[in-house]
């Protein structure tokens, strides 16, 4: 059964491009096994981290809403656990259950309102 999860990822700034898109294409496609879907996927760039970490004072943001099997997120935090390029991350579970089409219209709606909030004012 698929259950959704917010899944953040702080990598390294200073890796090459090539190298942040493996870094998180692989992830990714962990999150997908067994049928995992993605519902967004939220590239957040370099940022300044409001504390060092391992010497690092920036780091690049990638932030996923999913669904996923739970044993997908357990390999992926394992893994991110021990990889090196990785700062931090944070996953936290939505729902224990999801409705992918029915969720997808939600957020379609949620970023169609967002974006005409700005012409409002």
């Amino acid at each position: 059964m698929l259950r959704e999860y917010e899944f953040t990822v702080v990598a390294k700034a200073d890796l090459p491009d090539a190298d942040k898109q493996k870094l998180f294409a692989g992830y990714e496609e962990i999150l997908k096994r067994g049928g995992g879907e993605f519902l967004k996927r939220d590239d957040w760039g370099t940022k300044r981290l409001a504390y060092p970490i391992r010497k690092n004072f920036r780091g690049h943001y990638m932030f996923y809403d999913c669904a996923s099997l739970p044993a997908n997120i357990a390999e992926c935090e394992r893994l991110l656990r021990i990889d090196d390029n990785v700062l931090r991350y944070l996953v936290v579970k939505l729902n224990d259950e999801v409705d992918i089409p029915a969720r997808l219209a939600e957020l379609a709606k949620a970023a169609a309102a967002a974006q005409r909030q700005p012409e409002e004012n």
